[in-house]
């Protein structure tokens, strides 16, 4: 039977037809957003699962969300062709009528990877998956039987995949073989948004997610860490300066954090606690805000942020709200990336408050298909520090000035 698949335009066809010609084991493709490299990944699969009959074939991503969204469109790319015997959703695992089998596995459940003996594994959004994960749960699917094992994603961190991405283009690893593409080859990207994008976004990000370009801070929003994270003890306020706020109430597990900061860019005090009381967690803001005679405390009016601002603002009236948006939060952490960048602010130490520093190290984002950039703390982090010290540093930069606070793009 004759299956046609999908049309490549140059860029993919020149990496399939090297990868299907090559005696290699290793192929790493590194690209920037948007230029296709999922569905290539899925055609290569389809070309080696029905061409060799009885392979194992393995396909593995960060999240189960992502496999199951894969699965479902190499079902619908078999349905009409009468190749595949039977689909099973739960052990999610499919089987051709030539005895190929395909199991879809995601990374973030790395224990029901092992066991599997597999000869052609793929590997999509690379970037997002643990080496430790990868070197003794996915690896070791190819020790015995390993014919082809493609791997994919954007360089987003300096981890294995950078590794197998280097080695492919070293002439002293001959079975790794590495492609790189930006989002311009793709037909499909309009130049229009690209240059949209270059115009709007920190340069670093726009390299890293659309040039498809390592990074040397390693995929980190923010930079010049080491020399911003310096006292070792908490300031004394200097007399005559203004100090500002900000506050992030945590839900559930989340921490409600409490930054002070002085018009100098210096953090005076963080405090930081979780599974509070909100009558306990507004008598302790009030207490810390007529401390430090704070001049604006700006109050994120989220969820239990919406009943708790008022409470503070009865006990202290300088409180004002923040209705948090993504457009707000970008603004926020935008310029705190600048400030922190050009090393404009003072804060404690890792050895002072070690929780500040680690969630700054581990603070990510994700690009939206529109090319948006959403901000968040990636799956076992907390950002509650981050955002409460960004709120702090907005009001030092843009203190109220009657009204309530505007914010706009500082595009």
């Amino acid at each position: 039977m004759l299956i046609k698949g999908y049309t490549p335009y140059d860029r993919q066809r020149e990496v399939i037809e090297s990868i299907l010609s090559s005696d290699s084991t290793y192929h790493t493709i590194t690209t920037g957003r948007q230029v296709g490299k999922t569905i290539t990944l899925i055609n290569l699969l389809l070309y080696y699962s029905i061409n060799n009959p009885k392979s194992k074939c393995l396909w593995i991503s960060p999240v189960y969300s992502q496999i199951s969204k894969v699965m479902g469109q190499i079902m619908d790319a078999l349905g009409p062709t009468k190749t595949m015997v039977s689909a099973n959703k739960s052990d999610y695992e499919i089987k051709l009528v030539n005895g190929s089998r395909i199991w879809f596995r995601s990374a973030e459940r790395a224990d029901t990877i092992r066991g599997l003996s597999i000869n052609y594994l793929f590997i999509d959004e690379s970037q997002d998956i643990k080496t430790s994960d990868f070197q003794t749960s996915i690896l070791p699917t190819i020790t015995a039987s390993g014919k082809k094992v493609v791997i994919a994603g954007t360089p987003k961190r300096k981890g294995w995949f950078y590794d197998y991405f280097m080695m492919g283009k070293s002439d002293e690893f001959p079975n790794h073989m590495s492609y790189y593409f930006p989002s311009s080859a793709s037909p499909y990207v309009s130049k229009e948004f690209l240059d949209e994008q270059k115009r709007t976004l920190p340069q670093s990000i726009y390299e890293q997610e659309f040039e498809g370009v390592y990074q040397d801070n390693d995929g980190s929003v923010f930079r010049n860490l080491l020399n911003v994270l310096t006292n070792d003890n908490w300031p004394q306020r200097t007399h005559g300066t203004n100090v500002y706020a900000g506050l992030d109430i945590g839900t559930r597990d989340d921490y409600s954090v409490l930054t002070v900061m002085d018009e100098l860019g210096r953090v005076l005090y963080v405090w930081r606690e979780r599974h509070l009381e909100y009558s306990k967690i507004v008598q302790k803001v009030i207490e810390v805000c007529k401390h430090y005679n704070v001049k604006e405390l700006l109050v994120e009016q989220n969820g239990p942020g919406d009943p708790l601002f008022e409470q503070i603002k009865k006990g202290y009236p300088r409180a004002t709200s923040l209705f948090q948006t993504n457009q707000t939060k970008e603004n926020i952490v935008r310029r705190l990336m600048g400030d922190i960048e050009e090393s404009a602010l003072e804060l404690p130490s890792t050895n002072l408050f070690p929780a500040l520093g680690e969630e700054l190290e581990a603070f990510s984002y994700e690009v939206l298909p529109s090319g948006k950039i959403r901000y968040a703390h990636p799956n076992g982090f907390h950002d509650d520090c981050v955002i409460s010290l960004g709120m702090a540093n907005w009001c030092r930069v843009n203190p109220k000035r009657g009204g309530g606070i505007m914010i706009k793009s500082i595009r």
